[in-house]
């Protein structure tokens, strides 16, 4: 049921389901008046052989010339008639609460629903829920336009590329390479569903049964029904209410669609090979490759800087035991005077900690830091400094 958002104010029964004559015709209602405001508002395509509906979702991005300094949410409750409203700020999706006219549903052959939906509220008012998710850019307003269409539709397509070892989400495809950070591969759906081999014709002529998006999302190239997880590592827990998805899930145990490449290949594998594919096709293998280079190199520098700099083992050189903000001052102009702790890490590797304890007590000569008295009662629990003073990030 739609109206989840104003609980607070309102009680769920003032948000009835939406009969599909209802929901088309306040689609055209809503939609075309958010385009006075907005260059770009839409629907995402609706999930085949709904039975109802619990809202209506409208993407907007782009606001009008006529409206250059911002589309106020304001300017959104009135253009909508809403009675109330939960405004989010940014790209983010605010609530409105728009009253269904008396009688609204009697043309379209529901005027004995909307009378009983009525009454199962104390004062007779119910309305409709608008979320409106205003999106940066039309380049995001089309990824969230194809994420979010035919229902759970994205997230059927993320689950079988987190399958294959990728991230796909509204922001594009990603390839995790943990511990590293993940390499984005691209924003362009375009791009993505060639790299999937699926058509994106076929998605923009639409599906008339959930089985049609069902046997699309099944022609990705890299989908093995065989070895299909739905829960495991990398894969996110999803909420009952995503039914289609579940639907899917159920359906793959079922058929078993057809394998196709790599199927006969153990997981990590097959994960490699899908992996080396995209690299490929997005040009991305030299970026990756730099970027493992430099992430193993600043965790090569955070071992050794651990290992041979830290403050314990600067404090155990200089003697200057509870002084710690003495050992922080040191290791700064260390720090400085050999051009940060990748150079510190360069200079290990040709030369002896020694080398680097005789630089330490040199810089300590030269500031002039000396041990001071630590008083007898200092408790042990402030003898030891945090780390986050004394090691500081990698610059």
């Amino acid at each position: 049921m739609g109206g989840n958002a104003f609980r607070a104010l309102l009680s769920s029964t003032a948000f009835p389901r939406l009969p599909p004559p209802v929901y088309k015709s306040i689609k055209g209602r809503f939609v075309p008046r958010l385009k006075a405001l907005y260059s770009f508002a839409d629907v995402p395509r609706e999930a085949p052989e709904k039975k109802d509906f619990g809202d209506l979702d409208i993407l907007v991005a782009t606001p009008k010339e006529a409206h250059s300094l911002g589309v106020t949410h304001e300017m959104v409750k009135s253009t909508l008639g809403a009675e109330f409203m939960i405004p989010m700020e940014g790209n983010r999706t605010s609530n409105y609460a728009v009253p269904v006219g008396l009688g609204e549903w009697a043309p379209l052959g529901y005027g004995a629903e909307e009378i009983e939906h009525r009454k199962a509220t104390d004062d007779g008012k119910i309305y409709y829920q608008v979320d409106v998710h205003v999106c940066q850019d039309k380049s995001e307003w089309d990824r969230y336009f194809f994420f979010h269409a035919y229902g759970d539709f994205g997230m059927i397509l993320g689950l079988i590329a987190r399958n294959v070892g990728l991230h796909l989400g509204v922001k594009g495809l990603k390839m995790p390479d943990p511990p590293n950070p993940a390499l984005h591969l691209s924003d362009s759906f375009d791009e993505i569903t060639e790299f999937l081999g699926i058509s994106l014709a076929t998605f923009r002529e639409g599906f008339k049964t959930k089985r049609e998006v069902f046997e699309w999302a099944a022609s990705v190239k890299y989908f093995d029904a065989k070895n299909f997880r739905s829960r495991g590592p990398g894969i996110s827990k999803v909420k009952p209410e995503r039914k289609m998805y579940a639907e899917f899930v159920e359906w793959v145990q079922k058929t078993k669609p057809l394998a196709s490449v790599y199927a006969d290949d153990g997981f990590d594998e097959r994960v490699q090979k899908v992996r080396r594919d995209a690299l490929v096709f997005f040009q991305k293998k030299e970026e990756y490759e730099n970027m493992a280079k430099a992430a193993a190199q600043a965790r090569t520098v955070r071992a050794l800087r651990k290992d041979s700099f830290s403050g314990h083992v600067v404090r155990d050189w200089t003697g200057l035991g509870e002084h710690w903000k003495g050992v922080k001052i040191i290791m700064d102009e260390v720090r400085a005077r050999m051009g940060g702790d990748a150079a510190i890490v360069e200079f290990l590797r040709e030369n002896s900690e020694d080398d680097l304890k005789t630089i330490v007590l040199q810089v300590q000569d030269d500031l002039g830091i000396k041990p001071r008295q630590q008083a007898a009662t200092l408790s042990p629990t402030s003898r030891r400094a945090p780390d986050s003073e004394l090691e500081a990030p990698l610059r």
